[in-house]
């Protein structure tokens, strides 16, 4: 996908499964380690009522962070470049509004073209997707119940952990 390319994090995709016991969610963490071919640091459990788990769910604050940098970046290149074009079209669709002030017209197009593709990046860079993931462990938690979190790498991880927690019965929740 070439949206994935603007995310400089290991594992964009979050698993959570929920259980009522330590022993379901180790036992469960071992089955998904190995059948989805994950290294230790991929699996984290999350012990009922921890308090500092969000580390777990976002471990790689660097990652992030490079996201951020290069979301903002490129999606504001795109968008000056398309803000571009759109004055470029309507300058030669002769557009009065547009041909009498070319420079001050060109200019707001840039401006707020760039403005969106930074925007947009914005979004892309909180992850909105993630909120039901942490809102699930967050709840759980507070309930006294086990979280397994997963950070798989790529689409064959993530179907093989998918795979193998539909065949328990935890409750899952998953972002993009």
């Amino acid at each position: 996908m070439a949206w994935q390319t603007l995310f400089r994090e290991k594992a964009t995709t979050k698993v959570a499964a929920i259980f009522d016991t330590q022993v379901a969610a180790s036992t469960t963490a071992t089955r998904v380690k190995e059948a989805a071919g994950l290294q230790s640091t991929q699996l984290l459990l999350i012990e009922p009522y921890e308090k500092d788990y969000a580390k777990k769910l976002e471990p790689e604050t660097q990652g992030v962070a490079r996201t951020a940098l290069r979301a903002h970046l490129v999606l504001g290149l795109a968008g000056l470049v398309a803000g571009a074009l759109i004055w470029i079209a309507l300058y030669s669709a002769q557009l009065d509004a547009i041909r009498t002030t070319p420079g001050l017209s060109a200019l707001a197009f840039l401006f707020f073209g760039a403005i969106a593709g930074m925007l947009l990046g914005g979004l892309i860079t909180a992850r909105p997707d993630h909120q039901l993931v942490v809102q699930r462990v967050q709840a759980a938690t507070g309930d006294g119940r086990w979280s397994l979190v997963i950070h798989p790498r790529d689409a064959a991880q993530c179907d093989a952990v998918i795979a193998t927690l539909a065949e328990t019965d935890a409750e899952v929740a998953r972002s993009v």
